[in-house]
């Protein structure tokens, strides 16, 4: 979504700059390993200048002891997390070009964030004030909340009202919220009514759907009817469970060739060494390249019972014009209702899933294009774009005195 974001500013005519904040004590400047790696990726990321914004040991101490105070003790995991962020320092060829520059706006990823970004804001206030627009990345009090996350201060987990609270009141400093999912536009909607909200949906590297489509023919004795791909996530293990405990019975006559592509395979391994066992053959692990994969599959399925956010796996099943089988799981956080006027539906029983996977793989042209009109309406680049557009033309409406700039600072927490 970071590519994204940069390759919207740059196609508006936009000078982007690129901050990734550190928010946690391990992203300590001396901790050489790193950061290598860290900022060949920020690099990759496509902004015309990238830095990584981190702590050192002095203004980590200093940090602990001034967000202390700041709360009175009584902050919560989530107010930590932002303190943390506030503290991160830039290195002073940084600090000294986006001192120089004429920043227009500020383009915040996840509220972690924030507490950096309001420093930032003010840093450059000498010559106007600077719009904030803080992109969420699902409900973090929520997760945090779900993950019972520790409070610093009191060793236990906060309660799910105070991390909202937390949460709240620290999204509610930027200018215009831009949410991901029809989930977090509509929670948030309802929590700060008062703020202009914008939905944009989720994109896929648009390098993956060139490779795929430019990859050769695959032989018959090497296509792939069903596909799914997956990480170690536990959502996923749920999912395939459900899969071939209720669902590969009532299709297992049809000889459908399976693959399982990614790193739940561990995961199934250790959690349902049953399933692991039976269908040994079907799991793949981890690969460099998904492209060989998605371009032999005639179907993609993402049977899932669980999880939360939006599901990047049916998005790129879409966007890559396969026919596609999914329970409602698969399609959360989306706008059902356009979906569905498309004609692509969730399936939900196991019945109703096998059916849908008979179905699809009778007609994968009809479906194939069906997923791949989804796509285009909703998750292309195109329609992010329009999204984003949106959002753009609020914050400079209300600021006309930066419609004339062009440079703009994006900011992430790692």
């Amino acid at each position: 979504m970071i590519r994204n974001q940069i390759a919207f500013y740059r196609s508006r005519g936009y000078h982007t700059l690129f901050v990734a904040v550190a928010i946690n004590p391990g992203y300590m400047r001396s901790n050489t390993s790193y950061w290598d790696s860290i900022e060949t990726g920020v690099k990759a990321l496509g902004a015309d200048r990238a830095w990584t914004a981190t702590f050192d040991r002095t203004r980590y101490a200093l940090t602990k002891i001034t967000a202390s105070v700041r709360h009175g003790l009584r902050g919560t995991a989530l107010d930590w997390m932002i303190d943390m962020g506030r503290s991160a320092q830039l290195p002073i060829e940084a600090a000294e070009h986006i001192r120089r520059s004429r920043i227009a706006l500020v383009h915040v990823n996840h509220v972690f964030t924030m507490g950096f970004a309001e420093r930032l804001q003010k840093s450059l206030r000498a010559a106007g004030l600077v719009p904030v627009i803080l992109e969420t990345h699902d409900v973090q009090s929520h997760l945090l909340y779900e993950r019972a996350e520790p409070n610093p201060w009191t060793r236990r987990p906060d309660s799910l009202d105070r991390l909202i609270q937390s949460e709240k009141t620290n999204i509610a400093k930027a200018d215009l919220l831009v949410h991901l999912s029809m989930d977090d536009f509509k929670f948030f909607k309802s929590e700060l009514p008062e703020k202009p909200h914008v939905l944009a949906m989720p994109t896929v590297d648009e390098n993956l759907i060139h490779s795929v489509n430019a990859a050769p023919d695959v032989p018959s004795e090497k296509v792939i009817d069903l596909l799914f791909v997956g990480q170690r996530h536990n959502p996923n293990l749920d999912g395939l469970k459900w899969f071939f405990e209720q669902v590969w019975p009532l299709i297992a006559d049809q000889r459908y060739s399976l693959k399982i592509v990614g790193a739940v395979d561990q995961l199934v391994r250790d959690g349902a060494p049953q399933i692991y066992a039976a269908f040994q053959s079907c799991f793949v692990g981890e690969v460099p390249d998904l492209t060989p994969y998605y371009r032999a599959a005639r179907c993609a399925i993402a049977p899932m019972v669980s999880g939360s956010g939006i599901s990047i796996k049916t998005i790129e099943a879409l966007a890559l014009a396969k026919a596609f089988v999914g329970t409602s799981k698969a399609f959360r956080g989306m706008p059902m209702k356009q979906i569905e006027e498309t004609g692509l539906r969730a399936y939900d029983t196991p019945r109703a899933f096998a059916e849908g996977i008979v179905k699809a793989l009778e007609n994968t042209q009809v479906q194939a294009s069906l997923s791949r009109r989804v796509y285009d309406n909703l998750f292309s680049t195109q329609a992010a774009f329009k999204s984003r557009d949106d959002a753009l033309n609020s914050v400079t409406k209300t600021s006309p005195q930066w419609e004339t700039q062009f440079s703009s600072a994006v900011v992430s927490s790692r």
